[in-house]
């Protein structure tokens, strides 16, 4: 079996950037991986072994990216790391957004950074998933966070990758978009030889569509098993975070005497958000009392 991606007790050079045990993987044709583990558990560090990012003392990573005509790691493997929504080249426009909506002149159009598409089925596909036609025409600093991700996503996914790597790419997205999402990259794989990585903090995050699971834990790298294996053995997702008791703790917490105590906390009114012509919030009345707890709600680009 063709393996696209192999490495063989991978110890990166650099201390700082090693996993606790040699590491051991293979992505073969045919497989989507879902690399799970909380938050710290280095799944981040087992990534950049993967892409090359850290040179290894012995067994190199090995690669075989066929039917593709090329054979380098960052022409074929894609990583998205929604970090930053904008990618390492743009990250002031965030900036740019909250601070200086003055400089808008200076700042491109989404559809100026975009790549163009070999293929347009997919091209279509993806902008009418993420919406993207309405998008074209904005400047990259007035894209909400949500939109943002949109964007990157179709950005890359134009890119036509042999390997795309995406790290908890359902964070952010409207339950919408999500399922959206999730259906879409599962026909990429049926119709493409695109294979998908997937790095979740939550594993009732995983897709259909992955075939294989690899958990990390301690910074060491398990064993992949198939998703129906890791699936029979998952522990269940609790339905609280919190004891009933620590949560009690907390809601009861009083208001120490030297503590400023109002019966308002918010007060909104009739508030009004604009960039350029572009109206984000018109007229908002908004009150949150003391003690309330509120959930916002809402599609991206909503406000």
């Amino acid at each position: 079996m063709q393996n696209i991606i192999a490495i063989e007790d991978g110890v990166t050079r650099h201390p700082q950037y090693r996993m606790k045990e040699p590491v051991n993987m293979t992505l073969a044709a045919g497989e989507h991986i879902a690399v799970v583990g909380r938050n710290g558990a280095g799944k981040s560090i087992l990534i950049d072994t993967i892409t090359g990012r850290w040179p290894l003392l012995m067994n190199e990573v090995k690669y075989d990216f066929s039917p593709s005509s090329s054979k380098m790691a960052y022409e074929n493997i894609k990583y998205i790391a929604f970090r930053d929504s904008y990618g390492d080249a743009d990250g002031n426009y965030y900036y740019q957004q909250r601070w200086n909506a003055h400089d808008l002149d200076e700042t491109p159009l989404v559809r100026d950074l975009l790549p163009e598409a070999a293929d347009s089925a997919l091209k279509k596909a993806l902008y009418e998933l993420f919406g993207m036609e309405s998008m074209l025409d904005k400047h990259i600093i007035l894209l909400s966070s949500g939109e943002l991700r949109k964007f990157q996503l179709t950005k890359t996914l134009l890119s036509n990758p042999r390997v795309l790597i995406m790290d908890n790419p359902f964070i952010g997205l409207d339950a919408k978009t999500r399922d959206l999402l999730h259906v879409l990259l599962g026909e990429l794989t049926k119709v493409t030889h695109l294979q998908v990585i997937l790095i979740l903090s939550k594993s009732d995050d995983i897709p259909s569509f992955i075939t294989h699971v690899i958990p990390v834990e301690d910074r060491i790298c398990g064993k992949k098993v198939t998703l129906q294996e890791y699936l029979a053995v998952r522990k269940p997702v609790p339905e609280r975070m919190l004891s009933e008791e620590k949560e009690a703790r907390i809601l009861n917490l009083p208001y120490n005497s030297d503590l400023y105590h109002t019966e308002h906390v918010v007060d909104l009114n009739k508030v009004s958000i604009r960039y350029g012509e572009r109206t984000i919030l018109k007229d908002l009345d908004w009150t949150v009392k003391c003690g309330e707890k509120w959930a916002l709600s809402g599609e991206n680009g909503s406000g």
